[in-house]
C-alpha cells in the first residue's frame, strides 16, 4: 500500500501512528511546505511571551520519520490532484502515486486587503511568532488587530514578555464568537486592568507607513493608532485549494465520521475538514488541537484498513487571560425558538451560563471555574441530560 500525507502537524502525525500500528511495511510518504518537522502552533504564543525555547515547539524530530520508515518530503508544495489516477503532484514536478491519501493541509491566516504591505504579519507560523517576538523585543509599538481567541491570547502574551499591546475588535466587544456579553465584559476589564489597551468597534482603514515603514493604522472614524508592527487575527480559512474541484467542499473538505470526503481513497482531517457535528445537525469546521489529533487517528485506521469513527465536533474554546482561566465549548447562541433557554450564576469573578435545549444542556460558557468545564462537557456528549446535578445554579 502506498499511503501519502500532505501535512505533517497534529492530523498528519496521528494518522502516520494510525497507519503504522495497522500496517507496518506499507510505504508512507508526507508532503508538507514545511522545511523543518512539526511543529505546535498552541505554542505559539508561549514562544512568544518567552515561556517555552524555539526549540522547544517542535512536535518530533527527523528521527521520528525514520523510526517509522516515513518517507518525506518537506519544503516541498502539493500542487494538484488527479483522483481518477490516485495521483498527487507536487511543485518541484514529481508525481505521487497513492492508494491512500490524507489531506491535512490545514488552514491559513485571514488577510484583509489593507494588511498586504510590510510591517504586518498574522499570527499562524513559527516565522510569525519570531516575527513578533523580535519586533517587540526590539521596543516596537505593537497593535493587534482582532478580537478573538488567538488576538486575546497574543495580548497576555505581550504583556507577559513586558510590552503593552493595543487590541482592536472590530465588534462591539473582545470574543463576540465564543463567548457571550457577559464573559466579554469580564475579560475586557481584566485586560484593561493589566495595561492592555483595547478598543473596539474599531474597523481599519489602511495602514499607514512613512519613509521606515509602518508608522500606524487609520480606522473607519479617521483616528491613527500608533506602530510599528501590525499583527492580524481575524482568524483562519481552511486551505482547500490542492483538492477544489476534486473534492465536495463547503467551508473545509466535506468528511463523513470516518473522515472519508466524497472521492473514494482520500481522506481529510484537522482544520482542513469539515465534519459532522455531535447532535447529527450539521457539519463544521474545527480548528482546534484535540479535534485534529482524533480526526488523523480516525483517517489513519480507516486508510489502512481499520474501523474507527470520530465521535463529532463539539466546539470548545479554552485559554488563560492573565490568570483568569476561560472556557467555552457547545452551542453558545440561544435562539427565540420555543424550548430553548439559558441560566447563569455570577459570583464575584466566577461566571457560568449554560444553554439548555429541551431538558439538555447543548452549551456552556465558564470563567473562573474551570473544574467544571470536563464534567460539563462530558455530559453534552453524552446527550446533555442531568446537568442539574453536576452543576446546581
Amino acid at each position: 500500500m502506498n499511503y501519502v500525507v500532505v501535512g505533517s502537524s497534529a492530523a498528519g502525525l496521528s494518522a502516520i501512528h494510525a497507519i503504522r500500528k495497522l500496517d507496518p511495511c506499507g510505504n508512507i510518504t508526507v508532503v508538507d511546505e514545511e522545511s523543518r518537522p512539526a511543529y505546535s502552533r498552541v505554542l505559539l504564543t508561549h514562544y512568544i511571551a518567552g515561556r517555552v525555547a524555539e526549540r522547544d515547539l517542535f512536535l518530533v524530530e527527523e528521527a521520528f520519520y525514520r523510526s517509522y520508515g516515513v518517507r518525506t518530503l518537506l519544503g516541498v508544495r502539493a500542487t494538484g490532484l488527479d483522483p481518477g489516477r490516485r495521483q498527487l503532484y507536487l511543485a518541484d514536478g514529481r508525481v505521487l502515486d497513492y492508494d491512500s491519501l490524507l489531506v491535512a493541509t490545514g488552514a491559513r491566516a485571514v488577510v484583509p486587503s489593507w494588511s498586504r504591505t510590510g510591517g504586518v504579519t498574522g499570527l499562524r507560523t513559527r516565522e510569525d511568532a519570531v516575527r513578533i517576538r523580535n519586533a517587540a523585543l526590539a521596543g516596537r509599538r505593537v497593535v493587534i488587530v482582532g478580537g478573538g481567541p488567538v488576538g486575546v491570547k497574543l495580548a497576555c502574551a505581550l504583556l507577559e514578555l513586558g510590552v503593552t499591546p493595543t487590541l482592536l475588535a472590530s465588534s462591539p466587544r473582545i470574543l463576540s464568537q465564543v463567548a457571550d456579553r457577559e464573559a466579554s465584559l469580564m475579560l475586557e476589564q481584566h485586560l484593561l486592568r493589566h495595561g492592555v489597551r483595547v478598543r473596539c468597534g474599531a474597523e481599519v482603514g489602511e495602514v499607514a507607513a512613512g519613509p521606515r515603514g509602518t508608522e500606524g493604522v487609520v480606522l473607519s472614524d479617521g483616528s491613527t493608532v500608533p506602530c510599528q508592527l501590525l499583527v492580524v487575527c481575524k482568524g483562519v480559512e481552511p486551505r482547500t485549494e490542492l483538492v477544489a474541484g476534486h473534492l465536495a467542499v463547503r467551508r473545509g473538505v466535506l468528511v463523513d465520521n470516518g473522515m472519508r470526503t466524497s472521492v473514494p481513497g482520500v481522506y481529510a482531517a484537522g482544520d482542513v475538514a469539515e465534519s459532522p457535528d455531535i447532535w447529527g445537525e450539521g457539519t463544521r469546521v474545527s480548528a482546534i488541537w484535540p479535534h485534529a489529533v482524533k480526526q488523523g487517528k480516525v483517517a489513519g485506521t480507516n486508510m489502512a484498513g481499520g474501523r474507527d469513527l470520530f465521535p463529532g465536533v463539539l466546539p470548545r474554546n479554552a485559554m488563560d487571560v492573565l490568570g483568569m482561566p476561560f472556557v467555552s465549548m457547545g452551542l453558545l447562541h440561544v435562539p427565540a425558538a420555543a424550548g430553548w433557554r439559558s441560566v447563569s450564576r455570577r459570583r464575584g469573578n466566577s461566571y457560568l451560563r449554560l444553554v439548555i435545549r429541551g431538558e439538555s444542556v447543548v452549551g456552556a460558557v465558564l470563567l473562573g471555574c474551570p473544574q467544571l468545564a470536563g464534567p460539563i462537557q462530558a455530559a453534552i456528549r453524552k446527550g446533555g441530560r442531568g446537568w442539574e446535578q453536576l452543576v446546581p445554579l
